[in-house]
């Protein structure tokens, strides 16, 4: 997949006002929080904010990670800032 079409995928995974929410609030807790929290958080259901973050992992914006029963996402700092960075080279700024 090339340069353009990873950022078009970055994008649209955050075209969604409950993705950016979602992303928001895992930036600002600086931890990983667990579905429950999340849903909580954003006033979106469970099942619904579980969608959310499928998305949001298959762009490689979230990691997430078992601990117990619950799986626990947290921002993928690594993948985002190489996106912000094409963004930049392709908008020129």
């Amino acid at each position: 997949m090339d340069n353009i079409t990873k950022t078009a995928t970055f994008l649209k995974s955050l075209s969604d006002p409950t993705r950016l929410r979602i992303i928001e609030f895992l930036v600002s807790a600086g931890q990983p929080r667990c579905v429950g929290a999340i849903s909580k958080h954003i006033n979106v259901s469970q099942s619904a904010t579980s969608q959310h973050l499928r998305i949001l992992r298959q762009a490689n914006l979230v990691q997430s990670a078992r601990r117990g029963y619950h799986i626990h996402y947290e921002i993928n700092h690594e993948e985002m800032k190489k996106y912000m960075e094409q963004l930049q080279k392709i908008l020129n700024l």
